[in-house]
């Protein structure tokens, strides 16, 4: 009977917590570091080539609404926690979550289609480039679809997708301040790895030790979404490298 008492209390503290009093603050700390990761690099991206006179195509316009949207709706979610709404709040992802994520995904495959394939006549552009463009939608789509599919699960659920936006947010970073880190240390893997993704890193690591600080342990879920993601990128490198890649990239869009 001892036995079972002692493993019965082993369990309860060994349990990940699903809440803490911080949580709150910490999502929107986090959603916060999201909004400025993205707008950071989109933001002046966007006035360069509005200068440049540069248009953009209709489904850049609707990824881009899009990704708004889904930011947004992130936002109001936290909010609605916040503000103890938890029935608004399963309402909301219900009725938006699936089918705005989905949008978000297929209109960045399909921008970048579009985009590089009209970019294919520029004796400047590097088709290669794709694998870093599809790279970072992989682990938006994978580890979004886990956490809309996992509702009742509000631990996992709110960290997968934070962690599917992390592993975008590399998009900003590298229009932000990544072509001037290539710059410096050159167009090689280091360069390639660090004008790309060190915000991705620096928040997934954010996220780790804030469950260690408040929970003593990691989510079980945490470390195989962050290796997936760093999987991604590591591979996208490779792939950008790759001797074979850039003739294949080519095929793909058409050329």
């Amino acid at each position: 009977m001892l036995d079972k008492i002692e493993a019965a209390q082993a369990f309860v503290i060994n349990e990940f917590r699903k809440t803490h009093p911080r949580d709150r603050d910490a999502v929107l700390i986090m959603i916060a570091l999201l909004w400025f990761g993205l707008l950071a690099g989109f933001i002046p991206d966007m006035l360069r080539n509005m200068i440049k006179g540069r248009e953009y195509q209709l489904v850049t316009h609707l990824h881009a609404a899009s990704s708004v949207g889904w930011m947004a709706l992130l936002t109001w979610q936290a909010l609605l926690i916040r503000e103890a709404k938890p029935a608004a709040h399963r309402a909301n992802g219900k009725r938006f979550g699936p089918i705005l994520g989905i949008i978000v995904a297929v209109s960045a495959v399909a921008t970048v289609w579009f985009a590089d394939h009209a970019r294919l006549s520029n004796p400047d552009f590097n088709p290669a480039v794709m694998a870093f463009q599809l790279g970072h939608v992989f682990p938006f789509a994978v580890l979004t679809a886990i956490g809309l599919a996992n509702t009742d699960q509000p631990d996992l659920h709110k960290r997968m997708i934070l962690l599917g936006i992390v592993g975008i947010v590399d998009a900003g970073w590298s229009r932000w301040i990544g072509l001037d880190i290539r710059e410096l240390i050159g167009q090689g893997y280091a360069g390639q790895l660090l004008g790309r993704y060190p915000l991705s890193w620096a928040l997934m690591m954010a996220m780790g030790m804030y469950d260690q600080i408040t929970r003593g342990r990691l989510h079980p879920a945490f470390l195989p979404a962050v290796g997936f993601t760093l999987f991604t990128q590591v591979g996208a490198a490779f792939l950008f490298f790759a001797s074979w890649w850039p003739s294949l990239a080519v095929r793909i869009l058409g050329g």
